[in-house]
């Protein structure tokens, strides 16, 4: 049987999941790790039990050992370094989102075809039993017509020097956070909107804290969702049809690494809990991508899907930033008069 090596570039908050995932594929082995403090990737390994550990991402990408890279650096980095591992020969599993432009994406799309390699987006919860049997449902029409897809995810983040709140590394809530709901409401539309609105408060750095945006798609469906680092942990999808809804109360970070998973069926005021199984996301992931590389399956989240994500998030950050220049430029006005 054959068992691809994987090697970590950036030993971040989210790289133990990953090795938790990889743990669990009876057909991947985590190599390596690297990262620029060489005494930090070290000290990784050893928590982790990695055999190797590399001061530099070149040296982690010049190993041969190592078939699939996990990019797990911050934002801004994404394009970049997904790029440099197709052309070294490796497949890619890149931390979302996977870049900050369309432009960006457009390379990696061209990165991966020259190489003959597979590049996709970590969006874990759309390989979870959870997201996959809502996708069913919505789509089955056992909701009635779809009117409504609501989404909402948040957290308190309050260290200063981190990179989600700097705006040199693609920092946001938006690109954090709230491109899970607008994923989430693109895979249940099964297709791009054709319209939005947004609205966000930038820090005085320019980052949005808290951001408020809407959807609109040709078939009808709407969508609407909140994301932020100003308020307590949140998490919660809703999707309304004329005959129904479902609510999901933990619908991105579900168990090992939040509540179990919770799948409720409304009509009316009759609730109906639907089962679903508990999975470990990250390591479906892992698995998704192994079955892409050595079985020649379609990748759950594939490049054409991370595009058309990636044109939603920053069309979604222009329209907030153009709101707050009108809202600007009409203050100033109110207030010359």
């Amino acid at each position: 049987m054959t068992l691809l090596g994987w090697g970590i570039l950036g030993p971040g908050r989210i790289a133990p999941r990953i090795v938790r995932g990889v743990g669990l594929s009876a057909r991947g082995e985590l190599v390596a790790v690297a990262s620029r403090d060489a005494a930090r990737a070290e000290a990784f390994a050893a928590r982790h039990a990695i055999a190797r550990s590399f001061g530099s991402y070149e040296a982690l990408l010049a190993d041969p050992d190592i078939d699939v890279v996990y990019v797990s650096l911050p934002n801004h980095l994404h394009a970049e370094w997904t790029v440099r591992a197709l052309e070294a020969g490796k497949h890619v599993l890149c931390e979302k989102p996977l870049a900050l432009t369309v432009d960006e994406v457009d390379r990696i799309a061209a990165a991966a075809e020259r190489a003959d390699r597979i590049a996709v987006e970590a969006f874990m919860y759309l390989h979870h039993p959870q997201t996959l049997r809502t996708i069913e449902l919505a789509a089955s029409g056992v909701l009635g017509p779809l009117e409504l897809v609501h989404g909402t995810f948040s957290f308190l983040l309050s260290q200063e020097d981190d990179p989600r709140i700097d705006p040199s590394m693609g920092g946001g809530s938006l690109w954090d956070v709230g491109c899970y709901p607008v994923s989430l409401a693109r895979r249940i539309a099964a297709e791009e909107p054709d319209s939005l609105q947004a609205f966000a408060r930038f820090d005085e750095q320019g980052v949005d804290r808290t951001f408020v945006g809407q959807l609109h798609f040709p078939g009808g469906l709407l969508a609407q969702f909140d994301s932020g680092f100003a308020a307590p942990d949140r998490e919660r999808v809703e999707i309304v049809g004329g005959e129904g809804r479902l609510v999901l109360d933990s619908p991105f970070l579900p168990e090992p690494d939040g509540p179990p998973p919770s799948l409720t069926m409304w009509r009316g005021q009759e609730a109906t809990s639907i089962e679903v199984a508990s999975a470990d996301q990250y390591g479906a992931e892992v698995d998704d991508l192994t079955a892409a590389i050595l079985d020649g399956t379609r990748p759950r989240v594939d490049l054409a899907f991370s595009r058309g994500t990636i044109a939603a998030l920053v069309a979604l950050d222009r329209a907030a930033r153009s709101a707050v220049s009108q809202s600007n430029s009409a203050t100033t006005a109110t207030l010359s008069t």
